[in-house]
């Protein structure tokens, strides 16, 4: 990720900063900015948001949409044989940030990309593919998790997958009818499947409360904090992304670019703080949805928006 340069003054500032607890704009070390958070927002896809952090036009603001298609079962996919599968593709707007290159926008996104993969299709992802199944080793839903970034001033990771975890609570899918059926050539007996052609009949996606949300944590100095901006993130030496589901189970943990190590000690401290930061946000976050669901079904324009600050 390119950069532009940062003068050694405002370095140590922010260094003695986090040492003290006190960052440059005011928040203490594990305070978050602003969220705004948007559900419904494109009407061609089963699903979608849009989530801002930070003040608008200057923060991080991540669209994420949701498409789905049926794929074909082939000979050989035994991971596919009982459930669905997610295919995830970020890209970062040339207009995010003038800090992006070409080139380094493309990995960072590919990196965004991985990184998201894993944790919504993870063993500890929370979202259970088998609900995508149409017919075992037949069909399946495959759900494609478009997310474009429109701002960038640090802390995408979790604005990202705040954002994608709303989409998916958002997300309706066409109703599918299943039924045994005769062929007649072989006059043996087969299921087949229909999609149902009725924009009301639709089917909400089950299990996304228990989809993580993540906290990333960027070590500066000896100490370390919560979502940083992207000032703090140059700065910074290490960054931990630690996801924590509804339940308060630590899901994964992933670590980013280091430029030097830290102590285990300090490593054990980052992820109690996430946990408990996790625990105390996901039913904030849980909240907010439903109040969204609540006011899209009452309202006649689907683009409806709630702000919360977190109360760190």
């Amino acid at each position: 990720m390119a950069f532009n340069p940062i003068s050694p003054s405002e370095i140590d500032f922010i260094f003695k900063g986090v040492e003290e607890g006190f960052r440059n704009d005011g928040r203490s070390n594990f305070d978050f900015r602003e969220f705004s958070l948007v559900t419904g927002v494109i009407s061609q896809t089963y699903g979608s948001s849009r989530c801002r952090l930070g003040n608008i036009g200057l923060g991080t603001d991540v669209l994420v949409g949701i498409k789905a298609e049926i794929g074909t079962w082939q000979l050989g996919q035994t991971d596919l044989e009982d459930k669905g599968k997610v295919v995830v593709n970020v890209d970062i707007s040339p207009t995010a940030s003038q800090q992006f290159i070409s080139r380094t926008s493309d990995d960072y996104a590919l990196e965004l990309s991985q990184l998201l993969s894993r944790v919504i299709s993870g063993p500890q992802g929370g979202l259970d593919l088998k609900q995508l199944c149409i017919i075992p080793k037949q069909a399946y839903w495959i759900l494609y998790i478009d997310a474009l970034v429109l701002g960038y001033d640090g802390n995408v990771i979790d604005t990202l997958i705040y954002s994608t975890r709303a989409a998916l609570c958002d997300t309706l899918l066409p109703k599918v009818v299943v039924e045994s059926v005769i062929d007649e050539d072989t006059n043996s007996e087969h299921l087949a499947f229909e999609i149902v052609d009725d924009p009301e009949a639709v089917t909400r996606l089950t299990g996304c409360e228990d989809i993580p949300l993540s906290v990333t944590l960027y070590v500066i100095g000896s100490r370390f904090v919560t979502d940083a901006t992207f000032v703090e993130e140059v700065v910074s030496t290490a960054r931990v992304t630690v996801c924590t589901n509804r339940h308060g189970s630590i899901c994964s943990i992933q670590k980013g670019y280091s430029k030097t190590g830290f102590p285990p000690s300090l490593l054990t401290e980052m992820l109690g703080v996430s946990k408990q930061l996790s625990i105390d946000l996901i039913p904030l976050q849980d909240s907010l949805i439903d109040s969204l669901r609540a006011i899209n079904l009452d309202s006649s324009n689907p683009e409806t928006s709630m702000t919360f600050l977190n109360k760190f």
